[in-house]
């Protein structure tokens, strides 16, 4: 059965967990493959050493009592059970079982001393009509030419046990001994370690959806990034509420003037169906404001719906590559009534296409905004200028008329929304610029004023970079 949706099936706890006891088995594992090694290889090497030193020792048993005619065997049996006593004791010191022998001691043709190896269950015993080592015995002589001795003798490869099941079962006791003790205090120590992330977690799940205050900073430097990042989403979050607060706030007292304008009229011609001639006038008037009313509501929801879209977020913005000359001669054409009514006319300067990373809709607006503003501050027949300049890092466009243009102190103060220059005699919502300022900043545009190159009217440019 599938979880629901949203619900998370992996566990961090049990990942830090289950890593903290591979590495343990890991490290038991190479410990295990080392200690392998050794016993295969340094033991044998010292084990071959000690054999034939034992051997050495042997020869010279055999050469003290071979002398000793008949009483030879039993002395020289004395003296190398006596030996092999001794050997014993020395490997169990140093912490070694003692490995198993056999051994040989000829004079000449007749053997005057053999031992052979216990009986050893399933373990290999020695062949003793093979001399030479194996990978379980080592073989080592020991000769005497001038008295005719011979020592043969084998030697179990030191630490073979360690390869059997017991050997292994030593091995692995420790492990099943501790583990079970470090995985509890690993479980202990994780549990107190990830109690931070969870008191974060449940700080977040217990919070209205009207709570967007900030995390306490957190203390530990693996979860200040966690925290300062909640910290900044939610803060993100605050100014988008605050700016969708404030639309709506402007949007309500923008459209108060027009829609009472409406209102006022529309009474005004409801209250008599049939005018008198002299009242005729007076309704036609009355129509005339309110269709003005109309039209500057129109116009301020457009304005307002404009500026919304300009607000949106550059990632979530739909950014395509576009023509701009395209979309700039589009947009001049919508608005050519204007200039037409006005006798002013719009002129485009611009190569025949320029590619440009853009949200159509968005830069329609920022357009739209320009050239409306600068044919209805223009006076009457005279010249807007649009340009379009590729350059090799950025692209230019700019927007010139001969308006009275905007004086110094009031070129910042003209993108906040609904401002207006005092004594201004045309009709507007005072969105517009706002809107030109938001759109260049979606695209990364760089707005700059300005007089025109004559020191009259108003140049606004707009630097959008280029993105390949």
């Amino acid at each position: 059965m599938s979880a629901p949706a949203g619900v998370a099936n992996a566990s961090l706890f049990g990942r830090t967990f289950g890593s903290f006891f591979l590495v343990v088995a890991t490290i038991w594992c190479l410990l295990m493959v080392r200690e392998f090694r050794e016993v295969s290889v340094v033991n044998t090497r010292n084990g071959q050493a000690a054999n034939k030193m034992w051997a050495e020792q042997a020869k010279q048993q055999a050469l003290l009592w071979a002398t000793h005619g008949a009483q030879a065997s039993e002395l020289l049996a004395r003296g190398l059970a006596q030996q092999e006593h001794l050997r014993e004791q020395e490997w169990m010191e140093i912490g070694y079982e003692p490995p198993i022998i056999a051994l040989q001691v000829w004079q000449g043709e007749r053997l005057l001393y053999r031992q052979g190896p216990p009986e050893m269950d399933s373990r290999l015993l020695p062949d003793e009509q093979k001399f030479e080592s194996d990978a379980s015995w080592l073989y080592v002589e020991a000769r005497d030419s001038e008295h005719g001795i011979l020592v043969r003798r084998w030697q179990e490869v030191p630490g073979d046990w360690h390869f059997s099941a017991q050997g292994l079962i030593y091995y692995a006791r420790p492990l099943f001994y501790s583990l079970p003790i470090m995985l509890v205090v690993a479980w202990v120590l994780l549990r107190a370690g990830f109690a931070p992330l969870r008191r974060i977690g449940q700080d977040i799940a217990q919070r209205s959806a009207k709570d967007l205050s900030q995390l306490p900073p957190s203390p530990f430097k693996e979860l200040a990034p966690v925290v300062d990042s909640v910290n900044g989403l939610m803060a993100r979050l605050q100014e988008r509420l605050e700016r969708e607060r404030e639309f709506l706030l402007d949007a309500a007292h923008e459209m108060k003037t027009p829609l009472a304008v409406i209102q006022l009229n529309a009474e005004s011609l409801q209250q008599d169906a049939a005018p008198r001639p002299n009242e005729v006038e007076r309704r036609r008037e009355a129509l005339l404001r309110m269709n003005e009313g109309v039209r500057r509501a129109t116009h301020t929801v457009h304005q307002l719906l404009a500026l919304a879209r300009s607000g949106a977020d550059h990632e979530a913005m739909d950014l395509r590559c576009l023509d701009l000359v395209a979309l700039v001669r589009d947009r001049i054409v919508l608005r050519s009534q204007l200039a037409l009514q006005r006798g002013i006319e719009v002129e485009l300067e611009a190569p025949e296409h320029c590619a440009l990373l853009m949200n159509r809709e968005s830069l329609g607006a920022l357009i739209d905004n320009l050239v409306d503003n600068a044919v209805k501050y223009s006076p009457a027949g005279s010249l807007v200028k649009v340009s379009i300049n590729p350059g090799e890092q950025d692209i230019e466009l700019a927007v010139l008329d001969q308006g009275p243009g905007i004086p110094l102190a009031f070129r910042q103060k003209v993108f906040e929304r609904f401002f207006r220059l005092p004594d201004q005699s045309q009709s507007g919502s005072g969105l517009g610029l706002a809107i030109v300022e938001r759109a260049a900043a979606q695209h990364g545009a760089q707005l700059h004023l300005s007089e025109g190159p004559d020191g009259r009217g108003l140049l606004v440019s707009l630097r959008f970079p280029r993105t390949g």
